[in-house]
């Protein structure tokens, strides 16, 4: 693992995939949107590859929609998302007791999504988790902000973190990517919505399969300590 002192541990987490599993809101919310156009969301489509990926991405990519009526069809997913997110959202096991874990070894942590920074917030406060994080870095409304990579850089910036003295959590190759970009040391997970191999392939500096492994795997002392 990439030399992180103990007392100055700062850990940015991912949110959709890493922190809850948010599919049955957002292919709900989808469905939504999509029909105030006139489409459907394929049957044979499975949503979990889309998660991570902004809106303004998904619509135009997925479904060919782009300009003003994408901005009204995120809109109508945003409104719809935030009705329904709380019911279609659940905290993945062991996530409070190792955020517990690494709060009481004094890390600072923070979210890195591509959320909308007030979503992302709303829904951190929903499932009882805000209270373990001293920021939320996400996307921002106007889409211009909405790489991964541009996001840690962002967070790195706004809360003042050594990227040396940082790791970055997730699940899909964008969040290793970004981390290994902004100088983070990159650790994914396998319990989200990335396949296996896209993790792999994105060369992770670990891989853990329980969210339980990580206050042991990240609260390691720098050698010689």
């Amino acid at each position: 693992m990439r030399e992180i002192h103990r007392e100055k541990h700062h850990i940015l987490f991912d949110l959709d995939g890493t922190l809850v599993d948010s599919s049955a809101a957002i292919r709900a919310s989808l469905d939504h949107a999509l029909r105030g156009m006139g489409l459907a969301f394929p049957g044979d489509r499975p949503v979990e590859r889309l998660i991570g990926m902004p809106l303004v991405d998904i619509f135009r990519d997925e479904f060919g929609v782009t300009g003003e009526p994408a901005e009204r069809a995120i809109a109508d997913y945003r409104r719809h998302y935030d009705a329904e997110a709380r019911s279609g959202t659940r905290v993945y096991e062991h996530v409070v007791e190792s955020l517990e874990a690494l709060c009481r070894a004094g890390c600072r942590l923070a979210v890195a999504t591509v959320k909308p920074t007030p979503i992302a917030s709303k829904v951190l406060a929903d499932m009882g988790l805000a209270r373990y994080f001293s920021g939320v870095a996400g996307s921002s409304m106007d889409h211009a902000r909405r790489d991964k990579g541009d996001i840690i850089r962002h967070a790195l910036q706004e809360f003042g973190l050594d990227p040396a003295r940082s790791a970055m959590v997730g699940d899909r190759a964008q969040d290793i990517r970004g981390a290994r970009d902004n100088g983070l040391c990159a650790v994914a997970v396998t319990w989200g919505f990335g396949p296996l191999a896209e993790l792999t392939a994105a060369g992770p500096d670990h891989l853990v399969d329980c969210c339980s492994e990580l206050p042991g795997l990240l609260l390691q002392p720098a050698p010689g300590q």
